[in-house]
């Protein structure tokens, strides 16, 4: 019924559109990527739709280059399983292209070329691609590509394409509202900890559907080296599509691989899922079901972890004479951690999870301290180290500047544990920092190549947690000519400073995602992140001023510090 509703209300509110200018085809020329839209009657009160501003269908004595261009505009509308591209297509295509196979983000308009009296030919500059389970690329270049062939024949005197690739294009201008970014989990390797990686789906075409299909696929490659693994069986398939979600619960139907789990690798499946869904517009909870048939599944009553771990809201920083949360105009101490950050004279600061625990630099090196009576433990006395970053396993990861492949992780008790990664040789690390969940590790480099961000996967020793070594460096696009600093912003985006002669910026970068700047703060030395995305970024400027963002610019928020702590 709700369909058949949907089906009216569309056709009420969009006819036929204005008939696109005709491209003259001489060698080549460009295609254009827009349509008119009108306005039809009056819609049915009962209607329960959100409306969209939709392309247009097929013209009336349209061309081939005519109907080419309409079909790559009406690529950017998913409702009804793309129904408005499809329209474009011959009967005997209509059916079997598959626009979810690719996604191709163009930075503009391409060129035609006529190949015959029916096949034309499609070049265009293209920024990113998006595979069929939604995993964002940027290309290694903006230079031309040809798409596969498009070929026409008339069915009742129209004509219509009969031949073409799977997959769609778009432009970056239509991505953003066209595409919606989801999280979707895996875990550490011990099971400890939920890893995100960022996803992308087109929006309005069953999303749960295909985020529980990502889910059984393997992470992006980056991370899927040793550091992360699925709680859900190899060769699990969804069974039942699409996902139903009924008074805000997913039910998902999959395939008998799961029944052979133990409660407590169930309790792992079920959240990986329930965590992946829990963006999706009116998802509360899931539940898991084969053939139909309800699977049995305990409920967590302890040791489940936080999906999105949170850190105190408030600034953490040192000033002359104190050290600690900036609360109105004053500075609230963390016990003896405080006192031993002063008498160390430390420099840069990391407080681990709990907050009864942290690393220091020093002139002397790096150093651990914790609550309580114990004394100072110095970890790594090696020259030029940066500042240190601490794990959830309590290990401290230290490396001078000068020689990125001497990466350290210290245990507490200073055994210490070489960590291979191959970074270039030749390059300065600037900055270092391992993220929430234990998995990744945020580093940016500095050398004759300029400015370099780069995220790794964390490969442990399953049984004692030891890091071992560095995955894959996944690159993130940076602009600027000086490394400054970088920091995690949330589990998915990081943000980085970089100087110019002129000027610093700051710049927002998503794993697995766009990037963007967020202004020219001045002078900037240094940042941190916290909660609630780039509301909950500070940026300490040279002179000790300590900003904040406000809209596209930065703003002082009244504080001073010697420097920011940085909270794991």
């Amino acid at each position: 019924m709700r369909e058949a509703r949907w089906r009216r209300g569309m056709r009420a509110l969009l006819v036929a559109a204005a008939t696109l200018p005709a491209l003259l085809v001489a060698g080549c020329v460009s295609v254009p990527f827009s349509s008119g839209v009108e306005v039809g009657g009056a819609v049915d009160a009962d209607v329960d739709v959100e409306f969209d501003s939709l392309p247009s269908g097929p013209s009336e004595g349209a061309s081939q280059e005519e109907i080419l261009s309409g079909f790559l505009a009406a690529t950017t509308a998913a409702q009804d399983n793309y129904r408005i591209a499809r329209s474009f297509l011959a009967d005997d295509v209509a059916d079997v292209w598959n626009p979810y196979d690719s996604t191709l983000v163009r930075a503009r308009e391409g060129t035609v070329v006529r190949l015959g009296d029916e096949t034309l030919e499609y070049s265009v500059p293209i920024v990113a691609s998006v595979d069929a389970v939604g995993r964002y690329s940027v290309a290694d270049s903006t230079a031309s590509q040809t798409l596969p062939a498009f070929r026409f024949v008339q069915e009742e005197g129209e004509w219509r394409i009969a031949e073409l690739g799977d997959g769609i294009l778009i432009s970056q201008q239509a991505f953003p509202s066209a595409f919606s970014q989801h999280t979707i989990y895996y875990w550490d390797a011990a099971f400890r900890n939920l890893v995100p990686d960022l996803r992308w789906f087109p929006t309005r075409s069953e999303v749960a559907t295909r985020i529980v299909r990502a889910v059984l696929e393997p992470p992006t490659s980056w991370l899927g080296q040793g550091a992360t693994v699925s709680a859900i069986p190899a060769g699990t398939q969804l069974a039942l599509a699409p996902v139903t979600v009924d008074d805000g619960i997913a039910r998902i139907d999959l395939t008998g691989e799961v029944l052979s789990l133990s409660d407590r690798d169930r309790q792992r499946l079920r959240l990986q899922l329930a965590a992946s869904l829990r963006a999706v517009s009116g998802v509360v909870g899931v539940e898991i079901t084969v053939a139909e048939n309800l699977v049995s599944i305990p409920e967590w009553t302890a040791g489940a972890p936080d999906i999105v771990p949170q850190v105190d809201p408030r600034v953490l920083l040192r000033t002359d004479d104190a050290f600690g949360f900036a609360t109105g105009g004053e500075i609230e101490p963390l016990g003896t951690l405080s006192a031993r950050v002063l008498e160390l004279g430390a420099t840069a600061v990391t407080v681990a999870s709990g907050r009864n625990l942290a690393t220091v630099l020093t002139p002397a090196g790096a150093w651990a301290i914790a609550i309580g009576d114990a004394e100072p433990a110095l970890l790594d006395d090696r020259p030029g180290l940066i500042a240190p970053s601490i794990d959830g396993y309590q290990f401290v990861w230290t490396v001078p500047a000068a020689s990125p492949r001497a990466l350290r992780a210290t245990e507490l008790d200073g055994t210490v544990h070489a960590v291979e990664a191959e970074l270039p040789a030749g390059s300065r690390i600037v900055s270092l920092a391992v993220s929430r969940d234990d998995a990744r590790v945020l580093l940016m480099l500095d050398g004759q190549g300029g400015p370099r961000l780069v995220v790794a996967a964390v490969v442990r020793d399953e049984t004692t947690g030891i890091p071992v070594r560095l995955g894959e460096l996944r690159d993130l696009p940076l602009n600027g000519d000086i490394a400054v600093a970088a920091a995690w912003v949330d589990e998915v985006r990081v943000a980085s400073v970089t100087r110019t002669d002129e000027q610093t910026l700051v710049e927002l970068h998503e794993i697995g995602g766009r990037s963007r700047p967020l202004g020219l703060p001045r002078d900037a030395v240094q940042i941190v992140g916290g909660n609630g995305g780039v509301d909950g970024i500070r940026v300490l400027g040279a002179d000790g001023i300590v900003f904040e963002p406000r809209g596209s610019g930065w703003q002082s928020t009244g504080l001073r510090a010697s420097f920011l702590g940085t909270q794991q």
